[in-house]
């Protein structure tokens, strides 16, 4: 190939680059209104909000250590006040980015705005590892790893909604871009390059804490680069000067990266030397984050999943063809390549597989597809891009080289239809190899966090049989309600419901595919019985809308069949039918009942949290729900119920109670059994209301049943003087006069 063609096509390709890089500034932002939210959304969106208020002085929460009196992280899933802290031990960088950016535009939803950014994080993901790319093999290699990198539809759909490992991914392929500049660069450290490294560095960190890692990857590749530039010369004096100064620059590169990860995260900012050491040590322990995951067709627990999880997710199951196979011709661009070119080509290749070792032997937990290790595959996406270039440029005739493109533009063409064709449930994608969603349906886990809430949100509101005046009720079962309440919460014919399947509380329910780890049946029975349409992912369907038709039985007739043969899930349909009728007091004797007959039944203390919610009963229904989740700490409905109850003691009404408030309250709890409570609510109705007749007979009813007769007395005695022609009172007094003579008194 001559001068003047090499330059014309160099040409091309830089401007093939630039066009498709300015194409996707603009379109993945817009593309990234489509999705959804994901499970842990809130979490993080909170934790933002926490680190802005630190660095507005307006709260230190944010700087509260993570850790517990033992130097363990606190465990975010267990109450609100783990939640608060443990997150500290989780860089935000993104969230306060997104938070702080939030303020200044008007235009979007929160979770909207946040989309938009993490798309535009995907776009610099995107850009610097064609960027990385040509600096390896030139503008024709950096536009193949850009269009490689963009038809990886688990990268490019993750890119849209994941604020958190896409954040990571793109800073970590920032930081090797930097880091092959660097050693292009060397002896010489510029300032330039050592800013650029440590900004990048420290912002990685702030991500993850495994962002770690790259100090001590930087350490390695600059060894070997003075290793091969010196292995046959003497080393004298002034080589061993220069070598000193070499490393001591980069070691302060390091040491900076490392200090300056504390600007962005208040509780390093407490302990700015030793913290992130300790966190690193904490988190390799922590045991955390336990969730069932479906694995090879089996549900397991995450601890439990074998040393490769990762290795076949990423390198196998969700990684396209014109990536899978080009794994395999990476030892090519090893032919005939010069020392330096090998030592870049090979630092590159260490970034993308050295952690995936550190992560084998250090056996994490493995959840979510191992969507934490997507850091990796953007490195060995470029070094595949350098393989098949180099593929290219070893063909000795046009023939050779027509074949070549012509294979690659045909593995293309597969995940480009999946892009344009599954909007916007992209992140879902599996290769053809093992069947795309089919093959892999029943054997591993597909939409663990329920991107296809969204567009079924969308098709009930254009779909559902509902009006502004009378909303259908819409109940999401699996994961935070959160990803369903949002969008519903924005359409007036929809609302979000929290309400048992076999109720009539509810007009439709998105079910989702991952339901089955509660539901073993649901993979054979899928989808559920009457659906009325569903999202699919190349036909397959991975997400369901069901019509409620649950009709409720005769109350009584369930009842007499109890009196003949009392059974605890007899007790619990009987608490549904009273719950269904908003007879809250009675669905809660119901599932006493059950319990009695079935101490461990969890369901049952679930239909008591349920019912005290009804109630406003809040504390009571964190004490049920608490219970039900000790029983089976993966009852999702117990979760949903608990977080509804602790978010609202969160959340108090500091308008005090009316006089009817506080005469129903006291009567619900003498309904309930719960005779103290209703004299303490009646009592301090009387402090408002001191001549309030309900109130005296409600406290004489409760001694009553209490059986300390002569305190009823006195309170019925009370009532009647101030009403003397008050009915319910003289029968209590009169039943209490009675007792007391049974009694010998």
């Amino acid at each position: 190939m001559n001068l003047k063609l090499a330059s014309i096509l160099r040409t091309k390709y830089k401007t093939a680059f630039i066009v498709l890089s300015l194409l996707l500034v603009f379109l993945m932002p817009i593309l990234s209104f489509d999705y959804g939210i994901i499970e842990d959304a809130k979490v993080h969106q909170e934790h933002g909000e926490r680190i802005l208020d630190y660095f507005k002085g307006k709260d230190n929460t944010a700087a509260l250590s993570p850790l517990d009196e033992h130097g363990n992280l606190l465990d975010i899933s267990i109450d609100e006040q783990n939640k608060v802290r443990g997150m500290n031990g989780f860089g935000g960088f993104f969230d306060l980015v997104a938070n702080f950016l939030y303020q200044y535009q008007p235009i979007t939803g929160v979770y909207e705005f946040r989309n938009f950014l993490s798309a535009l994080f995907g776009v610099l993901l995107f850009f610097f590892c064609g960027l990385l790319g040509k600096e390896l093999g030139g503008w024709k290699t950096g536009f193949f790893a850009l269009v490689f990198v963009l038809l990886s539809p688990l990268l490019f759909g993750q890119s849209m909604c994941n604020p958190k490992d896409i954040p990571f991914a793109t800073f970590y392929i920032i930081c090797v871009y930097h880091l092959i500049k660097l050693l292009k660069e060397l002896p010489e450290v510029t300032p330039k390059r050592s800013l650029y490294l440590i900004i990048n560095i420290s912002i990685l960190i702030n991500i993850r804490l495994l962002g770690l890692v790259f100090i001590g990857q930087i350490m390695v590749a600059v060894f070997f680069w003075w290793l091969i530039k010196n292995y046959q010369n003497k080393l004298t004096k002034s080589v061993i000067k220069k070598s000193l100064l070499l490393f001591l620059k980069i070691t302060i590169i390091g040491l900076l990266g490392y200090l300056c990860t504390g600007i962005l995260w208040p509780y390093l900012q407490t302990n700015p030397f030793t913290g992130l050491v300790e966190l690193f040590i904490a988190a390799k322990d922590f045991k955390g984050f336990e969730a069932i995951q479906l694995f090879e067709g089996e549900w397991k627990s995450s601890f439990e999943m074998p040393w490769y999880y990762p290795i076949k997710y990423l390198l196998y199951l969700q990684l396209p063809l014109h990536l899978f196979l080009g794994l395999f011709l990476i030892p090519v661009i090893y032919y005939k390549t010069e020392k330096f070119k090998t030592l870049q080509y090979s630092v590159v290749l260490f970034t993308g597989l050295f952690p995936l070792f550190l992560i084998l032997v250090g056996k994490p937990n493995y959840y979510d597809n191992a969507r934490q290790f997507l850091f990796l595959t953007p490195p060995l996406i470029v070094m595949i891009s350098l393989a098949y270039n180099k593929l290219i440029i070893l063909q000795n005739n046009k023939l050779g080289r027509r074949v070549v493109y012509i294979l690659l533009l045909f593995l293309l063409l597969q995940p480009l239809k999946f892009l344009m064709t599954n909007h916007p449930v992209h992140s879902l994608y599996y290769n053809p190899i093992i069947g795309g969603i089919q093959g892999a349906f029943g054997k591993y886990e597909i939409d663990y966090w329920g991107v296809a809430v969204k567009p079924a949100v969308e098709w009930l509101k254009n779909n559902a049989e509902s009006d502004d005046k009378k909303p259908a009720r819409v109940r999401l079962y699996y994961g935070d309600q959160l990803k369903a309440s949002y969008f519903l919460g924005k359409t007036s014919n929809l609302n979000h419901v929290i309400a048992p399947e076999k109720s009539s509380y509810w007009d439709y329910s998105i079910v989702l595919l991952s339901e089955a780890k509660y539901n073993k049946n649901l993979l054979r029975n899928w989808p559920p019985e009457n659906s009325v349409y569903s999202i699919n992912v190349d036909e397959v369907p991975i997400c369901a809308i069901v019509k409620n038709n649950f009709k409720p039985d005769d109350i009584k007739k369930l009842q007499e069949q109890l009196k003949q043969k009392p059974d605890s899930k007899g007790f619990i349909q009987l608490s549904l039918l009273y719950y269904n009728k908003e007879d809250y007091v009675n669905c809660i004797k119901a599932s006493k009942k059950a319990i009695d007959l079935n101490p461990n039944s969890s369901i049952a203390y679930n239909n008591i949290c349920s019912s005290y919610n009804a109630l406003s009963m809040f504390e009571r229904a964190v004490k049920a729900c608490e219970k039900a989740l000790e029983l089976n700490p993966d009852f999702q409905l117990a979760k949903n119920n608990l977080k509804f109850s602790e978010d609202s003691i969160l959340q108090p009404n500091d308008k005090p109670l009316s006089v009817d408030q506080y005469i129903a309250l006291s009567l619900k709890y003498y309904q309930l059994g719960d005779y103290d409570d209703c004299i303490r609510v009646s009592e301090e109705l009387l402090k408002i209301d001191k001549d309030n007749v309900v109130a005296y007979n409600n406290i004489c009813s409760a001694y009553n049943a209490l059986k300390k007769y002569q305190d009823a007395i006195n309170a019925c005695k009370k009532a009647l003087e101030l009403s003397p022609d008050f009915q319910l009172a003289k029968n209590n007094l009169r039943w209490s006069k009675e007792q007391l003579t049974k009694e010998g008194f």
